[in-house]
């Protein structure tokens, strides 16, 4: 049996294109015209060549490309959900598209989503095999499929990831500060261990006299720094060996939720982030339990996520789901009666929403809170730390001066 790359027009005058198996070429022919697709031309091609270079082209990209952010993919999809809403074919979208984006692993994944396409991959299928969209993602365009409002979940989808890039930078913007202050001492500190201790070993060795007990501990401490940065590769590796056989993703997922403060925070998180998807889907005119199975898929705890998978069932046995969500005691009773008041009025997405809205300002606060005493106590840290070093430094001069 041989593989054949053809191309072709199908019955609606679209070009297609794709792999297909068939012993000639006469077979080819016959089986395309049995599929309404007329014949333009075709090539004999390896299989295992076209998968080989697939894999080759997944881990270049992996490896040397520019990472695609939550703000391109917010763009992305804001554009192709307004094509979309013009009526756009499909796979020009992508060929328009590929065309204008700056980043070239972006430009690769869409020219090869337009391929897929091309073949006769629905749309779903085709950002899945991009492998670099989200699953919850994939998952919401699939069902923009079936519901017939794809241009919606696609706006929806980059409001969505627009409001989640928002949120990173809000919490990496106000890391910088404590972050900054940590390296800048940390980096004295090992001026001082590696350059300035050195040194004054030398002078005191030449002098045959004792250290101060303050340049003894930096001396320590940089014997122990020196000893901790040969050992890092095999500390690695042992954390790597011990996380694979003793360490899984439910136990990571327990001590999450058992962390004082931070428990708060994740727990937080997953509600915005399920909310959020909620809201976005059943505005893209998805049904609650297909809603419900996507969203779930945004949950990264795994002991949550199992909760909440278990609600869908009783959805569909025709329980309402702020009895489902209250019974179970899913999230907190205020939430819950939100979305009993948006049963009442038909309004869940826009309860949804505001459900999002609170655990986002939630999450907002919380981190505030918590960066209001870092950045004191680790300015304090750092402060006291580099005045030890200096204190370390400055008193064994001093000494032999008195000496």
């Amino acid at each position: 049996m041989k593989y054949f790359r053809y191309t072709g027009i199908d019955s609606s005058g679209k070009e297609v294109s794709g792999i297909e198996e068939a012993p000639s070429l006469y077979s080819l022919r016959k089986s395309l015209t049995s599929k309404g697709i007329v014949l333009i031309e075709a090539k004999e091609v390896s299989r295992l060549t076209d998968e080989t270079k697939e894999k080759k082209f997944l881990l270049k990209r992996s490896l040397f490309s520019k990472k695609i952010s939550d703000e391109e993919l917010a763009l992305l999809f804001y554009e192709i959900g307004l094509l979309l809403s013009r009526n756009v074919y499909i796979t020009e979208i992508f060929n328009i598209l590929s065309k204008q984006v700056e980043n070239k692993n972006l430009q690769d994944v869409l020219l090869s989503v337009k391929t897929y396409l091309q073949e006769g991959k629905s749309l779903g299928e085709a950002l899945e095999k991009a492998k670099i969209f989200p699953q919850f993602l994939v998952e919401m365009v699939k069902a923009g499929e079936e519901s017939g409002a794809l241009d919606k979940i696609f706006l929806s989808a980059s409001e969505f990831l627009e409001q989640q890039a928002d949120f990173k930078s809000k919490i990496k913007s106000s890391l910088i500060y404590p972050t900054t202050v940590i390296v800048i001492g940390f980096i004295a500190m090992i001026i001082v261990i590696n350059v300035v201790i050195p040194k004054i070993l030398k002078i005191y060795a030449q002098f045959n006299t004792e250290l101060p007990l303050s340049t003894k501990i930096v001396l320590y401490i940089s014997n122990f720094f020196n000893i901790f940065l040969k050992g890092i590769p095999i500390f690695i590796l042992l954390v790597f060996i011990f996380k694979k056989k003793f360490i899984t993703q439910e136990k990571i997922d327990k001590i999450r939720l058992k962390i004082p403060f931070f428990k708060k925070v994740h727990i937080y998180s997953q509600y915005f982030m399920w909310s959020n998807t909620m809201a976005v889907l059943l505005r893209g005119g998805l049904t609650l339990d297909k809603a419900l199975n996507i969203a779930n898929k945004t949950i990264s705890n795994s002991i949550i996520k199992r909760q909440f998978e278990k609600i869908v069932e009783d959805i569909r046995k025709g329980k309402s789901l702020s009895e489902v969500l209250y019974k179970n005691k899913l999230i907190p009773e205020n939430s819950v009666l939100l979305i009993k008041i948006g049963e009442e009025t038909a309004q869940m997405e826009d309860m949804f929403q505001l459900i999002a809205k609170i655990y986002k300002k939630e999450i907002e606060k919380l981190i505030n809170i918590f960066l209001k005493y870092l950045e004191p106590i680790s300015l304090l840290v750092v402060s006291v730390l580099i005045g030890f070093f200096i204190v370390a430094t400055i008193l064994p001069i001093f000494s032999l001066k008195i000496r």
